[in-house]
């Protein structure tokens, strides 16, 4: 009988990707969700049956259930799985099965992640046949996933969970290391570790279970917890790592470099990406492809073509001579990279924030002000807050201050005022950019669907 594996949560973009791999695979798959999105649809669309709600009923038939950190554990389907005595796991145990039956590059870090993934699938199903599993939606792979029963994997981790550190993998490679995901002093621990230490810790035994390491050589945190690995390299623009970063120039629609292998071969490239950071993540597939045997100078030949993944500066439209951007850009360090390359535009840059997370906003509140300062005017939404609790004295208004007090405009807005506003004041020569990992992109969608109602003079629909 054909093993039945049901998904707690499969609209997420992590759930969803497994599910259509399984599904693939053989498996009969089904899954739930609290509410209905274009995810879910999409997953009925495919044949996979979602329910929507939790419900012990969904259980019939199944052989296996697979829930996430972020499931409570008092939900009735887990709880009825105990008592059926159905086989419960994490989505990182069936995540590390998968790894097991495959030759897995696991890219992992705090931010640079699902680019990095994007950039080497593109790399490797230019050359390679591969599966593919990424938190975001490939363009070329039509959404999340790619099925293959050729030996190598390329997936994304999401180093949240801590359950990372027991994959085991062909290479691992850490673009980054900060503090994220840390609980500190608060409660809340489905998404978090429990501290920055533990953070690290889990990192290091991700990197000892991998054949081979590779590390981004600027971060002194890296250097310091894998660099002396026997099986680690490195890269970046320090000139010591071993793929070095040289004669870099940066555009507003991409960039170009040499990169210098450890024999000391220069391969020049260019990207159609803006930003150092994506440079960074560039580089770090090169890295990988060259490691994996991969032709480095059709690797890079590759990367011309690579336009990003879903909501990584994601262009939602050019209306009235004003460009409307989406990122996904939730911490402090993501929101200053991503304001830097909306500079280098010349435009007026106009960001709309919506804080991600009670605890991240409760931890970095003042950075992510900072960071949102680089905008020439910053309108701040609600904070999403992702199934956590409200904080007591956390709210958008502490953001809206400190970015005044940096002597930049900035305002609280609802969604729809937001929208509104946006629509009525935009002009050309100007850049909109939403940011955030929740449903502000809908912002960037819905201006652009005003703007284009003003061009045409067509009326709102009701």
């Amino acid at each position: 009988m054909t093993e039945h594996l049901h998904f707690m949560g499969v609209g997420g973009v992590g759930m969803s990707g497994l599910a259509r791999w399984y599904k693939a695979d053989g498996y009969e798959v089904s899954g739930c969700d609290r509410q209905a999105s274009k995810q879910t649809e999409a997953l009925e669309a495919e044949g996979i049956k979602v329910f929507i709600s939790h419900h012990s009923d969904h259980l019939k038939g199944v052989s296996t259930l697979v829930s996430t950190m972020a499931v409570a554990q008092d939900e009735n389907e887990l709880e009825a799985a105990t008592a059926k005595s159905i086989r419960s796991i994490k989505r990182i145990e069936l995540l590390a099965e998968l790894f097991s039956k495959r030759q897995a590059i696991g890219i992992t870090g705090t931010h640079g992640k699902s680019t990095t993934t994007g950039m080497l699938a593109t790399i490797f199903l230019d050359q390679l046949d591969a599966s593919v599993l990424l938190g975001a939606n490939l363009p070329s792979l039509s959404g999340n996933m790619r099925y293959s029963k050729a030996p190598y994997l390329v997936a994304e981790v999401d180093e949240s969970d801590p359950g990372f550190a027991q994959l085991k993998t062909q290479i691992a490679v850490i673009t980054n290391l900060e503090n994220d995901h840390i609980a500190e002093g608060f409660t809340e621990r489905r998404n978090y570790h429990a501290s920055y230490a533990e953070l690290e810790q889990a990192t290091l035994r991700f990197a000892e279970n991998s054949k081979q390491i590779i590390y981004c050589g600027d971060w002194l945190a890296l250097e310091r917890l894998v660099g002396k690995q026997k099986n680690a390299v490195s890269y970046g623009l320090n000139k010591y790592a071993d793929y070095c970063i040289t004669d870099l120039h940066l555009f507003s629609t991409g960039s170009s470099f040499v990169l210098k292998t450890p024999k000391g071969n220069l391969f020049p490239v260019k990207l159609t990406v803006p930003g150092e950071h994506n440079v960074l993540n560039a580089t770090a597939a090169l890295c990988a492809a060259d490691l994996c045997g991969l032709d480095l100078p059709q690797a890079c030949s590759s990367l011309k073509n690579y336009e990003g993944v879903g909501r990584r500066w994601q262009q939602w439209g050019n209306v009235k001579g004003a460009l409307v951007i989406d990122d996904y850009a939730h911490h402090p360090t993501e929101i200053t990279a991503t304001l830097k390359t909306a500079r280098q535009t010349g435009r007026r840059v106009r960001a709309v924030l919506q804080p991600h997370r009670w605890i991240r906003t409760a931890q970095h509140w003042p950075e992510m002000a900072d960071a949102a300062s680089l905008a020439d005017e910053v309108l701040v939404m609600d904070i999403y807050g992702a199934g956590e609790t409200p904080i007591e004295n956390i709210s958008p208004d502490l953001i809206v201050n400190r970015i005044n007090l940096n002597g930049k405009p900035a305002y609280y807005y609802s969604f729809e005022d937001a929208e509104e506003y946006l629509a009525e004041t935009t002009k050309s020569n100007d850049l909109v950019i939403t940011l955030g990992a929740g449903n502000v992109w809908q912002i960037a969608k819905g201006l652009v669907e005003r703007l284009e109602r003003q061009v045409t003079g067509e009326a709102p629909h009701a």
